[in-house]
């Protein structure tokens, strides 16, 4: 007895008359801002908090370790073999301009996190949430308007971010020149170009504010104002002074 015949399976699946299946097309691809991917409008994608941005320039840095190699060069030297008065007068001296090196120029920065912006100067500390920012701007230095009631705005203005007059007009005249000379940089937008004109101090002025508008498009939440004495800055400049001082008085 033969066994009845199997059921037909289900009819391959026929192109439809609406014409040929779509093709995915290519993922838009964007390409980083010049000087790198920003963190002022990025955030990871978990959702944790972005990284810190540090602002800072980067010539009183190098001018702090090169002073503290040189000074602790000639402390080890005037122990080994100088006079002890002679010594201990010379090392307070050293110590003293230590502390006034790491104050103005090692100590000095910006900080810009999620929930505002530290400014950080020789014997004082400022910090301003993203909420109350209204504007960044550059003058000898550079500052950050803040409001501090409605209608009623305050700035502060960064030690450590800084350009005189003629640092500016000095390096936008190199950069325009070298715009113009070079064949590669005749090939680039006329946004970057224009950004090279520009000192570091103002790149880094607009991308602060641009780190506000974000924050403050995302909702930043009010905080309270905050100002603050750097007693340890202070400390290291002040207490060698009055060493010295003494030194010299006995």
């Amino acid at each position: 007895m033969s066994s009845p015949p199997a059921s037909p399976g289900p009819p391959p699946e026929q192109a439809g008359p609406a014409g040929p299946a779509r093709v995915a097309g290519p993922q838009p691809m964007t390409s980083p801002s010049p000087g790198g991917p920003s963190t002022a409008t990025k955030r990871p994608a978990d959702g944790a908090a972005a990284e810190p941005e540090v602002f800072r320039l980067g010539a009183p840095v190098v001018i702090w370790w090169i002073w503290l190699v040189f000074a602790a060069g000639n402390l080890v030297d005037l122990a080994i073999q100088a006079q002890p008065r002679f010594a201990v007068v010379v090392s307070a001296i050293l110590v003293m301009i230590t502390g006034v090196a790491y104050a103005c120029g090692f100590r000095p920065r910006v900080t810009a996190d999620d929930t505002g912006i530290t400014v950080v100067n020789p014997v004082r500390e400022f910090r301003v949430p993203w909420a109350a920012v209204r504007e960044v701007d550059v003058r000898d230095w550079v500052r950050i308007h803040y409001a501090t009631a409605p209608g009623t705005t305050k700035k502060i203005e960064s030690w450590a971010l800084f350009a005189t007059a003629r640092v500016k007009r000095n390096y936008s005249q190199r950069a325009q020149a070298y715009a113009a000379k070079s064949a590669e940089t005749a090939r680039m937008p006329d946004e970057a170009k224009r950004l090279m004109t520009l000192p570091a101090v103002v790149v880094i002025a607009r991308r602060i504010e641009a780190r506000a508008r974000a924050e403050q498009a995302r909702g930043a939440p009010a905080g309270a104002l905050s100002k603050t004495w750097a007693w340890q800055s202070i400390a290291t400049m002040a207490l060698p002074a009055i060493a010295l001082t003494i030194v010299l008085l006995t």
